[in-house]
């Protein structure tokens, strides 16, 4: 491909869940995902959710968040007080909205259980954060995916505070310095990109408020692919795939395993 051919990327990514591996905690997983988009789409992601707010009379600085949106709280509790049948207008108003973006959706999704099982008895104390192994494994795929279509890969996070933001950006310097840090033997199966590899694909990260519409975005879409192992028939899982906005939609079938969703520690 010429020069001119080169695409540039953005991953907009969230969590789901806490990323402490608690045997306490009922929640049964943790994720990191969201979107890669092509840079330049941003406006189009932009001017689509303003018109979804003005068409619902939501002030445009408040932000669509998913929790909020599904269980009718807070800035949404509103939606509750609508007659089903508006409620359910508006639920497919958001669904066109999303499906209309020019994205790709794409997560690392960590069995609680499955984690606990596989590493709390081998490490202990020293068992990493979920947050880590999901955060590697995400943003090392996308770059695959950046890799495929000739591009390059800019990741954006929501900010959560200097601790965390400082803990976030330095897990990918660490990857773009040294590569993957998963055992070698395990991980060669999954063909992981060498250190040198990353550091030509990932170009630099930096945190957004969840004002930003791409972010507002990648909170809507990482829910549903979090829920789709325990609900799979969740509608708005079926309404990405319909669309083929999963990242396993855009792959051949032999590249899902190395580049597509990851559903980390389950099982089967």
């Amino acid at each position: 491909m010429n020069e001119e051919d080169e695409q540039e990327f953005a991953l907009y990514l969230d969590d789901s869940g806490s990323a402490k591996p608690d045997p306490n905690d009922q929640y049964p997983f943790f994720a990191m995902g969201g979107v890669l988009i092509k840079r330049g789409d941003e406006n189009l992601i932009k001017t689509l959710l303003t018109d979804l707010k003005n068409r619902w009379n939501i002030p445009q600085e408040i932000p669509l968040h998913g929790n909020e949106i599904r269980s009718r709280k807070k800035r949404f509790a509103w939606i509750g007080k609508l007659p089903q049948e508006e409620q359910n207008r508006f639920m497919e108003d958001l669904t066109i909205t999303i499906i209309s973006c020019p994205i790709i959706v794409h997560a690392c999704v960590v069995s609680r259980h499955g984690y606990l099982k596989r590493y709390l008895e081998l490490y202990g104390e020293n068992t990493w954060e979920m947050m880590k192994s999901a955060f590697t494994i995400l943003v090392e795929r996308a770059a695959k995916y950046a890799a495929l279509k000739n591009g390059t890969l800019m990741v954006y996070f929501e900010s959560a505070g200097k601790t965390e933001d400082k803990l976030i950006k330095q897990y990918f310097y660490d990857l773009r310095s040294v590569g993957h840090p998963f055992d070698a033997n395990r991980a060669d199966k999954y063909f992981p990109l060498s250190a040198a590899d990353l550091s030509g694909l990932l170009r630099g990260i930096d945190s957004k408020t969840k004002n930003n519409p791409v972010m507002q975005i990648a909170d809507l879409c990482l829910y549903p692919v979090v829920r789709s192992k325990d609900s799979t028939n969740n509608q708005a899982f079926l309404s990405l795939r319909k669309a083929n906005l999963l990242v396993d939609c855009c792959l051949a079938c032999n590249q899902i395993s190395t580049i597509g969703i990851k559903y980390y520690c389950f099982d089967d």
